[in-house]
């Protein structure tokens, strides 16, 4: 079971999801493929992945632009579990 920060967006009538994982789950490909196909099938909407340190983003192109542009802080975050 895995419990993470997730912030639900509705952008220009898309909906997605910004994940907040360990620096280093963005920093191996295993385990951020891994983590962003579970998380997208557990949300059933787009999902970009965010460092918790370094807020490096990983996942669709169109979602991490966005991110790029975005103070983390202001995101709607709450907390979510993956089981």
């Amino acid at each position: 079971m895995s419990t993470c920060d997730i912030a639900l967006i509705r952008q220009q009538g898309i909906n997605f999801a910004v994940v907040c994982v360990a620096d280093q789950v963005i920093n191996c490909s295993t385990q951020r493929e891994r983590t962003l196909r579970a998380w997208t099938y557990r949300l059933g909407v787009p999902v970009a992945l965010m460092g918790s340190r370094a807020h490096e983003t990983y996942g669709r192109r169109d979602i991490v632009r966005w991110l790029s542009n975005r103070d983390p802080g202001l995101l709607p975050w709450r907390r979510a579990t993956l089981s």
